[in-house]
C-alpha cells in the first residue's frame, strides 16, 4: 500500500475532444475509469476524482472519493488545489482524467523516492515538465496553490514549481504522460501497448 493520495483531474472542458472525453471508451470502458482502475492497481491509499461536476463520473469512477472543484476558473491548478486540501496524506500523485498509463509503478516509486527533501516531484520527458503527471507534497503546495489561484488570470500547476523545492526526474519513456486530446488521438492510443 501507498500511504499516498491518487486524485485524477477531471475538470477541462474537453474543446478540442468535442464531447467529455474522461467518459470516451478506451478499450471497453470510459477513461476515467481505467485510470481510476489503474490507480488503484497502483496501491494507494486514497483515491480521489476532481471536477467541477465529479457526480456525473460517479458510475465510471469506481468509487473514487469526489471531490468538487469550486473555482469559476477553469485550470487543472483547481483540481489539483482540490486534491491536495482533501488528502489525508502528505503526499499526493495526481494526474489527467484522460492519460491512460499514468499509473506506471516505476514512474510513481521513482518520483518517491525522488520528492525527498522537497515539495514536489515532477516527471520530464522528451524536454518537457510533465505536472500534470506529478507528485506533490500537500502542506507547501496547497498553500501556494491557494495563492495563486487568487490571481486574475488562469494558470496551471507548473505556475507552483519555482515557488517551492521542486525536483526535476528525467524520464525516458513517454508512454506514462500521453494523453487522449481528440478522439483520433484516442484511437491512436487503444491501438499502441
Amino acid at each position: 500500500m501507498r500511504d499516498a493520495c491518487a486524485v485524477v483531474l477531471a475538470g477541462g472542458e474537453s474543446r478540442r475532444f468535442g464531447s467529455d472525453k474522461a467518459l470516451a471508451q478506451f478499450r471497453g470502458e470510459p477513461l476515467i475509469a481505467r485510470v481510476v482502475r489503474e490507480l488503484r492497481a497502483a496501491g494507494f491509499a486514497q483515491l480521489a476524482l476532481a471536477a467541477k461536476d465529479p457526480d456525473k463520473y460517479a458510475a465510471a469512477a469506481g468509487g473514487a472519493e469526489p471531490l468538487h472543484d469550486v473555482r469559476p476558473i477553469q485550470t487543472p491548478l483547481a483540481g489539483l488545489a482540490a486534491g491536495l486540501r482533501a488528502s489525508r496524506y502528505p503526499l499526493v500523485f495526481a494526474c489527467a482524467a484522460d492519460m491512460p498509463f499514468a499509473a506506471d509503478g516505476p514512474l510513481i516509486d521513482a518520483l518517491i523516492g525522488a520528492i525527498a527533501g522537497h515539495d514536489a516531484a515532477v516527471p520530464q520527458a522528451g524536454g518537457s515538465l510533465q505536472p500534470l503527471c506529478a507528485l506533490w507534497r500537500r502542506d507547501p503546495c496547497l498553500k501556494v496553490a491557494e495563492e495563486l489561484l487568487e490571481a486574475p488570470r488562469a494558470m496551471g500547476p507548473r505556475a507552483i514549481l519555482p515557488l517551492v523545492r521542486a525536483a526535476r526526474l528525467e524520464w525516458a519513456d513517454t508512454r506514462p504522460f500521453l494523453d487522449a486530446d481528440t478522439p483520433q488521438v484516442l484511437r491512436e492510443l487503444e491501438l499502441g501497448p
